[in-house]
C-alpha cells in the first residue's frame, strides 16, 4: 500500500516537472518569436530613391545611412514604427481626441479636452497650409511608417494585439495632430489662470494679491508680480476636463545649459540638457537615433512621430530644449445674451456663437463595437466655450479658451530645418519657425553659445494673462504676436555661458507681457553655482552636474525651519537633523524627507482654513503657482495667512512650522512604522518604471523596469517631482540626459530611462536603464568608424522595382 501510494506521488511529481518544464520550453519558443523583427538582411521601402543602411549598436540604436534627407527621413519613419508603433499609435489616438476607442469611459475625458481646444482641426487646417519643402519630408515620414505597415505585420509589438490595435495608414494629417499636440502640452498656464480666479473667488482681490504666483529672474533678482486682481468675474467650481487635470497630458519641464570655449577642457562649445518628462512608461518618451547623409550627420533623440531630431547634435551646430513657459493661452469671462438662446455679448451687441458637433467613439465591452459619445463645441470669437466642459459658474457668464496656435496656423516649419543649419545664425532662424514655446540653448562649431525661443505669444494690450479677462466690448486684447527678434535671448554672454531651468529670463525691462507663469527659481540657482565657478569643465563633468541632487531652495529655507523647531523639545530632534544636513537630497539621507514632509504640511496648513481642502490641494499641486511666494512670503513671521482663522489665537510662521513637524512625526510613524532609522528619503521617495503594455505599479517589477528608492527632489537638477497629493513618488524625471561636445568628432553623451524598443520582453526595452540610474557615462556614436565599430545589426532598406524604374 505503501509502495502503491509512493509510486503514485512520484507519477504526479514528474508529471508535475514534464508540464513545468514543457511550459518554460514553449514559453522560450514564444518569448524569442514575439520580438522577432528583421534588424538585418533586406527589406523593402517603398518610395526611396536609392538603397538605405540602417546599422545598430548593441543597445538597439539605429543610424541611418542614406544618399540625401527625404531617403533618410523616410527611413526614419520605418525604424520609429519598427521599434514604437505601439507608442505612436497611442500617441495618435491620444492626440485626435480618439483615446476611447481604445480605452472606453476611461479615455472620454481627455478626447473631450482634445476636441474642444480642436487640435484634429488644426492639424487638418495646418496639412492645407503646409509648405511644399515641410510637406516632402512630412510625406517621406509618414511612407516610411506606412511601408512598415504594409510589409511587417508578422512582427508587430504585442502591445497592439492585447489593446485590438489594427494600425491603419498614416498621414501628414496624424504628424501634425501630434506637433500640436506637444504644442498644446508645453502651453502650461491654463491651469494657473483657472486657480487665480478660484482664489480670487474664495477670498477677495486683496488676499488673492498675497497669493497669486510671482516669478523671478535669478539673474535680476526682481520679483514681478501680476497686475492687481479685481472683484469683477464669474465665481467658478472648477471640474470636468478643463476644471481638474487630465491624466496623461504631456507635461514639459527641463533644464539645459551651454558653456563657451573659454570653460570648456576641449576648447569648443559644449551643450547640455535633460528634458523633463514623466517617462515612466517604458520604453520612454525619446528615441535616440543618427541621421547622416552627404549633407547631414546628425545624433540626437526624436520623439514618436515627428520627422527630424528634437535634441541633437550635426557636424556644424547642437540644440537642446526646454519649456519657455511662453504665455500662448488666454481664458476670458464672456457675457451670454439673456436675450437669445447661443449668442454672447460684446458690450450691447449680441453676437451668435459658433457651433460645432464631435462624436467621439467608446470601446464597448464587445469586440468592435464602439457607442457615440456626443459634444457640442460652442465658440466665441475668441475661442471655445470650455465652461460648456465641466466648469460650473453663474448662468450669465461663460469661459472662453483663446490659444495662439489657432492664429498662427501654416507658420511652423517643423525640426527637419534645424538639421540643415550650418551655423549658430541659421540656427536662431529655424528656432524662429517652430510655434511651440520652447526654449532653444544652442552652439555651433565655430564656439558661438546662444539662448533661443521658439512660440507665438501675443502682444497683450489688455491684461497681462494671470486670470481670465472679462470682455466688455469688441475690442480685441491682443495685437498679433511677438515679433521673433524680440523674443528673449541671449547670445555669447561675457560669463561664458547661457541656460535655463523653465525659470524667468526675461531682462527687467521686458517690453511685453510674455507671461507671467514660470518654473521657481532653485534650479537655476543651482546652475549658476555650477557654472559661475572659475575654471573649464569637462563633458564628464557636466554629465555630473544632470544629476546634481543639491537642493538650495532647502538650503534658504533650513535656517527658518530650525529657528522655529529648535524651540520646542519636541520637534528640536528635526531640528539637529537639519542642522547637520548638507543640503543633498539623498536617497539614504534622513533630512530630505523631514524638509520636505514638514514643508509640505506647513505650506497647507497656511492656505487649507483659508481656501478650503479642494482649492488648496489644486492650488499646492501647481509647484510654481506658489512656491517662489511663500518663500518671500516666509519671511515675515507674522504674514497674516499664517494664522489659522479655526483657532482662538493667532498663530505665526513659527506655529505653524512647529505643527507642521508634529504632523510630519505622525504621518511618518504611519508610514514607516516607529523607527526612525528607516525614515530616509528613498524609503517613500521612489520611482517606478512601468510596462508598456500593463502599466501598473503592481507589474512592475516582473514586466517593467521596477521600483527603486529615487534621490534628487522636484528643486534638483536631477530633477525628481513628485505629485502634492500623493507624496512622495516620483512622476517627473530627466527622460533625457544628453551632452554634445562640439570638439569630439566621435560621439556624444546620452542616455534614456528605458531603451529603444517598444517591445515587451525585447532586451533593449530597458538597457539604458541601469545606466540611467547609476550615472554611468553612456554614448551615442557619430562618427563612420565609431558607428563601425560598435555595429551589431545592418539592414538594408531598398526600393521597390517600381521606384528603381
Amino acid at each position: 500500500m505503501i509502495d502503491t501510494v509512493f509510486r503514485m506521488r512520484r507519477k504526479i511529481i514528474l508529471l508535475f516537472l514534464y508540464t513545468l518544464a514543457a511550459i518554460l520550453f514553449l514559453t522560450a519558443i514564444w518569448l524569442s518569436r514575439v520580438n522577432d523583427h528583421q534588424l538585418d538582411g533586406e527589406a523593402t521601402l517603398d518610395g526611396l530613391s536609392n538603397s538605405v543602411k540602417v546599422i545598430r549598436d548593441d543597445f538597439g540604436v539605429p543610424y541611418i545611412y542614406a544618399l540625401n534627407l527625404e531617403d533618410a527621413i523616410r527611413a526614419q519613419g520605418y525604424v520609429l514604427a519598427q521599434d514604437r508603433l505601439f507608442q505612436m499609435e497611442f500617441a495618435r489616438h491620444l492626440s485626435q481626441g480618439r483615446l476611447a476607442e481604445l480605452l472606453g469611459e476611461p479615455g472620454i475625458k481627455s478626447d473631450v479636452l482634445h476636441r474642444v481646444v480642436g487640435l484634429p482641426y488644426l492639424g487638418r487646417q495646418a496639412v492645407a497650409a503646409l509648405d511644399e519643402e515641410q510637406r516632402r519630408y512630412v510625406e517621406a515620414y509618414v511612407q516610411g511608417v506606412n511601408a512598415y505597415i504594409d510589409t511587417q505585420e508578422d512582427e508587430f509589438q504585442l502591445g497592439l494585439g492585447i489593446m485590438s490595435m489594427k494600425p491603419q495608414h498614416w498621414t501628414v494629417f496624424d504628424v501634425l495632430t501630434l506637433n500640436y499636440f506637444i504644442n498644446w502640452g508645453s502651453s502650461s498656464n491654463l491651469e494657473s489662470e483657472l486657480i487665480a480666479q478660484a482664489i480670487i473667488d474664495q477670498v477677495g482681490p486683496e488676499i488673492a494679491d498675497q497669493i497669486s504666483q510671482l516669478s523671478i529672474n535669478p539673474d535680476v533678482g526682481v520679483p514681478v508680480v501680476p497686475q492687481p486682481a479685481s472683484g469683477a468675474g464669474a465665481a467658478m467650481v472648477l471640474d470636468g476636463p478643463f476644471g481638474r487635470p487630465v491624466a496623461g497630458a504631456i507635461e514639459l519641464g527641463s533644464n539645459s545649459w551651454a558653456v563657451s570655449p573659454a570653460k570648456s577642457d576641449s576648447g569648443a562649445a559644449i551643450l547640455v540638457n535633460d528634458p523633463h518628462i514623466d517617462a515612466r512608461s517604458l520604453p520612454g518618451i525619446w528615441y535616440p537615433m543618427g541621421l547622416i547623409t552627404p549633407e547631414v550627420r546628425a545624433v540626437g533623440v526624436a520623439g514618436p512621430g515627428a520627422a527630424g531630431l528634437a535634441v541633437g547634435r550635426t557636424d556644424t551646430v547642437a540644440w537642446g530644449i526646454t519649456n519657455s513657459n511662453g504665455d500662448v493661452i488666454d481664458l476670458y469671462v464672456e457675457t451670454l445674451d439673456p436675450e437669445k438662446e447661443n449668442h454672447y455679448l460684446e458690450g450691447k451687441k449680441s453676437v451668435p456663437l459658433e457651433i460645432r458637433e464631435e462624436v467621439i467613439l467608446v470601446k464597448g465591452i464587445k469586440a468592435g463595437v464602439f457607442d457615440e459619445y456626443k459634444v457640442t463645441v460652442r465658440s466665441t470669437r475668441r475661442g471655445p466655450l470650455i465652461s460648456d466642459h465641466g466648469i460650473t459658474l453663474d448662468d450669465r457668464y461663460a469661459v472662453s479658451l483663446r490659444w495662439s496656435a489657432h492664429e498662427v496656423i501654416g507658420e511652423d516649419r517643423g525640426l527637419v530645418p534645424l538639421l540643415l543649419a550650418q551655423n549658430i545664425e541659421e540656427l536662431g532662424q529655424a528656432v524662429g519657425g517652430i510655434t511651440a514655446p520652447h526654449n532653444y540653448t544652442a552652439v555651433d562649431s565655430a564656439g558661438n553659445i546662444a539662448h533661443f525661443t521658439a512660440g507665438r505669444v501675443p502682444v497683450r494690450v489688455r491684461g497681462d494673462g494671470s486670470r481670465p479677462l472679462k470682455v466688455a466690448d469688441s475690442r480685441d486684447a491682443w495685437r498679433g504676436m511677438i515679433p521673433y527678434g524680440d523674443m528673449p535671448g541671449s547670445r555669447n554672454p561675457a560669463r561664458g555661458w547661457v541656460g535655463n531651468a523653465n525659470n524667468r529670463t526675461l531682462p527687467e525691462d521686458y517690453p511685453y507681457q510674455y507671461s507671467t507663469h514660470f518654473a521657481h527659481q532653485w534650479r537655476y540657482e543651482r546652475v549658476r553655482q555650477l557654472l559661475d565657478k572659475p575654471g573649464k569643465t569637462s563633458p564628464e563633468d557636466h554629465w555630473q552636474y544632470m544629476r546634481d541632487i543639491k537642493n538650495t531652495m532647502a538650503e534658504r529655507m533650513v535656517p527658518l525651519m530650525i529657528k522655529a523647531l529648535s524651540q520646542d523639545s519636541e520637534t528640536a530632534w528635526i531640528a539637529a537633523e537639519l542642522r547637520n544636513w548638507d543640503f543633498r537630497d539623498d536617497p539614504d539621507s534622513r533630512a530630505p524627507l523631514l524638509f520636505q514632509s514638514v514643508f509640505r504640511n506647513f505650506v497647507w496648513r497656511t492656505y487649507v482654513d483659508d481656501l478650503g481642502g479642494e482649492l488648496t490641494e489644486r492650488m499646492l499641486s501647481n509647484y510654481y503657482y506658489w512656491q517662489d511666494r511663500i518663500y518671500l512670503q516666509m519671511q515675515d513671521n507674522e504674514w497674516e495667512l499664517f494664522d489659522d482663522r479655526n483657532t482662538f489665537r493667532r498663530e505665526t510662521r513659527d506655529d505653524l512650522l512647529r505643527t507642521a513637524a508634529v504632523d510630519t512625526m505622525v504621518s511618518l510613524e504611519r508610514r514607516l512604522g516607529s523607527n526612525r532609522d528607516q525614515w530616509v528619503w528613498g524609503s517613500l521617495h521612489t520611482v517606478t518604471f512601468k510596462s508598456p503594455i500593463v502599466p501598473v505599479k503592481r507589474a512592475a517589477a516582473f514586466l517593467g523596469g521596477g521600483t527603486f528608492p529615487m534621490e534628487g527632489s522636484g528643486e534638483t537638477l536631477n530633477r525628481a517631482k513628485f505629485a502634492f497629493n500623493a507624496p512622495f513618488e516620483t512622476t517627473y524625471i530627466d527622460s533625457l540626459r544628453f551632452v554634445a561636445d562640439m570638439a569630439d568628432p566621435d560621439k556624444v553623451l546620452g542616455v534614456v530611462p528605458g531603451g529603444n524598443s517598444g517591445r515587451q520582453f525585447d532586451p533593449h526595452l530597458n538597457d539604458q536603464l541601469e545606466l540611467w540610474r547609476s550615472g554611468e557615462l553612456h554614448y551615442w556614436w557619430f562618427s563612420d568608424a565609431a558607428i563601425s565599430e560598435h555595429k551589431v545589426n545592418t539592414l538594408m532598406l531598398v526600393p521597390s522595382e517600381l521606384d528603381q524604374t
